[in-house]
């Protein structure tokens, strides 16, 4: 399978992120470059059990690794992501939602009513990263979303950020809404490459759709991390 990496700078995101652009939310990170190469096989296999659950294509077995491209920096672009999105990307980035979104609520229905606002003890927060219980996790999701990503080419929220202590029945199907209508949208649109470079950032819309999925399957995993977490706790607590 074909990948590219980014190694993130220091004071930003150190590390390396590897992300297969061929399959839209298929990224991992590590922090040196032999590191996430291992780390694909087993992110590859799996993304391929996700999409499979689904109902979607299987895109068959391969463990190969071949390298395209390799940059450095924050919130930069591939080659890749200059292209224009083709409708197809466009259909499957909403279809890969849709699965995604089916994960992430079940397991909020599914989560105790304690665990929604425990903190949990975990030292690895990157100093911007304000999100740390799961109320503020799934705020934090969809306000990056419709606030984040989509205004980088040419979104504009019909509504203020969700304020973190919301509850996520109030928001978080209308937030999808929003998303799901601007990429409808962009099947009219002139320009579907929409690369915008401002404010020591460069968007595109390939960039928004892979970070769209890739987004929203990282934060249940790390919803459902925090659960296990919660439920080892003794006595009344888990409750």
């Amino acid at each position: 399978m074909r990948v590219w990496l980014l190694e993130g700078l220091p004071d930003a995101e150190p590390g390396f992120q590897a992300w297969v652009l061929d399959l839209l939310g298929l990224a991992t990170w590590a922090p040196t470059r032999a590191e996430v190469l291992k780390r694909i096989p087993a992110k590859y296999a799996e993304y391929r059990a996700w999409t499979r659950s689904h109902g979607f294509a299987d895109p068959g077995l391969n463990l190969s690794v071949e390298v395209v491209e390799q940059i450095r920096g924050d919130e930069v672009l591939f080659a890749w992501d200059r292209d224009p999105a083709t409708l197809g990307e466009l259909d499957q980035a909403i279809d890969l939602l849709k699965a995604s979104r089916s994960d992430l609520i079940t397991t909020l229905e599914c989560l105790p009513v304690g665990t929604f606002d425990w903190d949990p003890p975990y030292e690895r927060f990157l100093p911007w990263a304000r999100w740390r219980t799961v109320r503020q996790v799934v705020a934090h999701l969809a306000n990056t979303e419709t606030h984040y990503y989509l205004p980088t080419i040419g979104f504009q929220p019909s509504a203020e950020p969700v304020p973190g202590d919301s509850e996520w029945q109030t928001f978080l199907a209308a937030r999808r809404e929003e998303v799901v209508k601007c990429l409808d949208g962009l099947r009219h649109a002139p320009d579907l490459a929409h690369v915008a470079e401002a404010w020591a950032e460069a968007w595109s819309v390939r960039k928004v759709l892979r970070r769209l999925v890739w987004h929203e399957r990282l934060h249940t995993k790390s919803i459902r991390r925090i659960a296990t977490e919660y439920n080892r706790q003794p006595g009344p607590l888990a409750t």
